[in-house]
């Protein structure tokens, strides 16, 4: 006959390897230290979780990491340097003098950034206008790199103090111009505005030969 145990909690148990016996040896019996009672609870709700894992909720998507301040200027640095090495090299295959070059790149650099114009737009009328002569004046009275027109022009210039013989003041200006026409319709109606295109025939003539000699210094191909 197998031995009883009584506890005043279990009442009469069996002794032996039992489920209520071995529940008592763990949470009853007086020998077992209080501190050894909690380690061994603890080991066993530990060997429960392991075995039978509680579900966990569907983790949310990672954050989406935005660009930090340093990594927006770096983009930023690169693109004008891509920039500024496509108006250099687009003014030097066409002939423009390579002492002033670099006064003229970085004025159509400057002027091009603060308005939020294409700085190889400005750069291709700067050709097509004087070929990079600061000093070119036509005979319709238009003067400098982008021969801003006097009769048009002119007395807004002398109201805002602007030189229009000074290589960065006369792309200022003419940029200036430029981002009007181009916010007023888009950028190529835009640019044959900047010609001076009217209603009359002859003046869309001219306008239209304009802008396809800009386009072609540009590099744009019109969709057929």
């Amino acid at each position: 006959m197998e031995p009883i145990a009584f506890c005043n909690r279990c009442r009469g148990i069996m002794v032996g390897w039992n489920r209520r016996y071995m529940t008592h040896c763990l949470l009853c019996r007086q020998w077992l230290a209080k501190s050894f009672k909690t380690t061994v609870l603890t080991s066993l709700f530990s060997s429960f979780v392991f075995v039978y894992p509680v579900p966990s909720a569907v983790a949310p998507p990672l954050p989406t990491v935005a660009m930090t301040p340093a990594a927006a200027f770096a983009n930023a640095a690169a693109q004008r340097a891509e920039n500024t090495a496509a108006v250099e090299k687009l003014l030097v295959r066409h002939g423009v003098d390579k002492e002033r070059l670099p006064r003229v790149v970085g004025a159509i650099m400057a002027s091009s950034t603060r308005h939020g114009v294409d700085p190889r737009l400005v750069a291709s009328i700067v050709i097509v206008e004087s070929g990079a002569n600061p000093y070119a004046v036509s005979e319709a009275d238009a003067i400098g790199l982008m021969q801003i027109h006097l009769g048009t022009w002119g007395e807004k210039a002398d109201k805002e103090n602007i030189n229009l013989f000074r290589v960065e003041d006369n792309v200022d200006f003419g940029v200036r111009i430029l981002r009007e026409y181009i916010r007023a319709s888009n950028t190529w109606e835009g640019v044959a505005r900047y010609r001076g295109k009217t209603e009359a025939p002859e003046s869309q003539q001219a306008a239209l030969e304009y802008v396809q000699k800009v386009q072609r210094i540009y590099g744009f191909t019109p969709k057929i």
